[in-house]
């Protein structure tokens, strides 16, 4: 897979972050933000790369919650059908 050179930090601590899901009853609800700041104050990002990691972050965070949710509708799709 190729990353342009400006994704790799997110990409990262998009990495280092899968420890930090949510969880409910659902499923995975979202990143613990508590958990993401302290990572970043750990690894040092501030300013504007923090800032920028942070939305690449949020980005990835709702495309997995999407994928997660059309999943849980296409498995309970499945199991209304019988199968």
């Amino acid at each position: 897979m190729y990353l342009w050179p400006e994704n790799v930090p997110a990409w990262h601590c998009w990495g280092d972050l899968q420890t930090q899901w949510r969880s409910g009853m659902a499923g995975a609800t979202g990143l613990d933000y508590t958990a993401v700041r302290a990572y970043f104050d750990e690894v040092g990002l501030q300013g504007d790369e923090r800032r920028d990691v942070f939305a690449c972050i949020r980005e990835a965070e709702r495309a997995v919650l999407q994928a997660m949710a059309a999943r849980r509708e296409r498995d309970r799709d499945r199991a209304a059908r019988g199968g």
